[in-house]
């Protein structure tokens, strides 16, 4: 009877990106590096410290409301296109006008957690982003992978607003409390 080796997890080099065998990689001052790498990173962290081997420079506040501001425009083209069509279907729709904008809103959600998850997996920015000269990586500088993607879209889309909205007394996401805003039912609906 022959037993198999159990599989390795593979990982990527932080310097050449290549992919390796969890084994054939060194971890050097945080960062997993091959065979290849070793002695050029080994040099650039001798030379200057830990530090020095990281050449990852944090995007600003700034810059990241500029890239999201781009990423609007991304979204305004549906919205206009929508905006132009709509008047239109609503007339003919009569009753089913409530549905048909309902249907919309779940459209945007989706188109912008496809936009966002797509673009983040295979490019590691939106277009914003890219337009703006920003990437985003993981600690290590490596690139992210489905779960982190589309992990992050949520986290910034909906957990943060939906939990403090599900914990408040008022029901206030945090774009409420920034703005002193109250989402009220004029209904009388829960």
């Amino acid at each position: 009877m022959t037993q198999q080796a159990p599989a390795q997890a593979l990982v990527v080099c932080s310097q050449c990106r290549g992919t390796f065998a969890q084994s054939d990689l060194v971890q050097i001052a945080g960062n997993r590096v091959c065979g290849n790498c070793k002695s050029a990173f080994l040099s650039r962290v001798m030379a200057g410290g830990p530090s020095a081997a990281s050449s990852l420079r944090y995007a600003g506040v700034g810059i990241r409301f500029g890239a999201r501001f781009v990423d609007g425009f991304v979204f305004l083209v549906p919205l206009i296109v929508a905006v132009l069509v709509v008047p239109n279907l609503l007339r003919t729709a009569g009753n089913r006008a409530t549905m048909f904008s309902g249907t919309f809103v779940l459209a945007m959600v989706i188109f912008s957690l496809f936009y966002e998850v797509l673009m983040l997996r295979y490019w590691g920015a939106t277009l914003g982003k890219m337009a703006c000269g920003l990437k985003v990586v993981l600690s290590d500088g490596n690139s992210l992978g489905w779960g982190v993607s589309l992990g992050r879209y949520f986290m910034y889309n909906v957990v943060i607003s939906a939990i403090m909205a599900g914990l408040d007394d008022q029901k206030r996401g945090l774009h409420d409390r920034v703005c002193d805003t109250r989402v009220v039912n004029t209904r009388g609906l829960a």
